[in-house]
């Protein structure tokens, strides 16, 4: 396994295609018809692993791409003040990790303290009036909050001071939990960790929001998965009534939270279309499933290099050496070269740089 120039030009150009069917999927309201979160995660977690690993293994194979990578290593191996222009862009790579590396840790290390500040500016609730399933996590409230918040690393749950019915409660706790317990949390830092490395490519930051959603459809599902009808629609209108005693967004940091109402009107929409037509409870086909899982081996199994012709050894010598030289005429009809110690075949003797060079028989 190495990571080599052209292994990360076809993860970036893979990933990015990959990425924009992602977007594509989840902007487009009548997917759904077709794809169901078990393949939308499938394809998340393709992205994430090609992303964080742009190497060329041992089964993989060149193809000599000369129009595209040609061109490509020249642009990367071109010298700018005796520096290539690799080594720059490379060198601009590695500080906007660094300095996006220290954003991140300042987010985090900030919505800590927020925490610790809601903690210790919120009352914990009973539970006792509480199905035992929604009662496995603390749950605060705050005045702080205007929006239901899970703090999924703490296994927290905030409650704004607004008053919901217990219905409208139930099903915020049961979408808080299935946060929490589908790690959202350490999704959200791998995925945030991805925006890091490619700090540069405006497609990772597609990637994230949209991953947000998903997070947010999955939760759904697990909310929704042993509802009946009734039931259902009964958490889609608890969704409806939520956003609208929702007046201002959660103040809170969004990296390490996740709320059951986002802050888009779009997103609910479609999270509501989806439920509606009942694709929660539908998983894609199986042979569209295999096929995206083979997908990832695929895209390793090849990559493109450039090719470049070999120079001709007479092109190392100089106008003085090559009249020093003699050409010999071989017995199956080609000619070589030979000059000191070095010969080599060439293909025509007669042109100019071997006029004047003297040709004799060969052995």
């Amino acid at each position: 396994m190495q990571l080599t120039l052209s292994s990360l030009f076809i993860t970036i150009f893979f990933t990015a295609i990959l990425i924009l069917i992602f977007n594509a999927l989840l902007t487009c309201k009548k997917s759904y018809m077709f794809f169901r979160t078990d393949f939308l995660s499938v394809l998340a977690i393709i992205i994430v692993l090609r992303l964080l690993f742009p190497i060329e293994f041992k089964f993989t194979q060149s193809i000599a791409a000369t129009p595209i990578m040609n061109p490509f290593y020249n642009i990367m191996h071109y010298k700018f003040h005796s520096f290539e222009i690799y080594n720059l862009l490379l060198l601009i790579w590695v500080i906007g990790i660094i300095i996006k590396s220290i954003e991140y840790i300042f987010s985090v290390s900030q919505s800590n303290k927020n925490y610790k500040l809601l903690i210790s500016n919120s009352v914990k609730l009973e539970t006792n009036d509480l199905d035992a399933e929604l009662a496995i996590f603390p749950i605060f409230s705050s005045q702080f909050l205007y929006v239901p918040t899970v703090f999924t690393t703490k296994k927290s749950i905030f409650l704004p001071t607004t008053l919901y019915t217990k219905s409208e409660l139930n099903n915020i706790l049961r979408h808080a939990i299935s946060h929490v317990q589908h790690h959202d949390g350490l999704i959200k830092h791998i995925i945030n960790l991805v925006v890091i490395l490619y700090w540069w490519n405006p497609l990772v930051y597609i990637f994230r929001n949209q991953i947000h959603l998903l997070l947010e459809m999955c939760a759904d599902y697990k909310s929704t998965k042993n509802f009946n009808e009734v039931e259902s629609n009964q958490y889609i209108r608890d969704l409806i009534n939520i956003q609208k005693k929702t007046t201002i967004y959660n103040q809170v940091h969004k990296y390490s939270n996740s709320n059951i109402i986002d802050e888009s009107i779009k997103v609910l929409e479609y999270r509501i279309n989806y439920m509606i037509e009942n694709k929660y409870k539908k998983k894609t086909n199986k042979l569209l499933l295999a096929t995206l899982i083979l997908f990832p081996f695929l895209t390793n199994s090849i990559i493109l290099e450039p090719s470049f012709p070999a120079p001709d050894e007479y092109e190392l010598l100089s106008e003085k050496d090559l009249k020093n030289g003699y050409i010999t005429v071989n017995k199956d009809g080609t000619y070589t070269f030979h000059v000191g110690k070095l010969k080599g075949i060439i293909n025509n003797p007669k042109s100019k740089e071997f006029k004047d060079i003297p040709i004799i028989k060969g052995e």
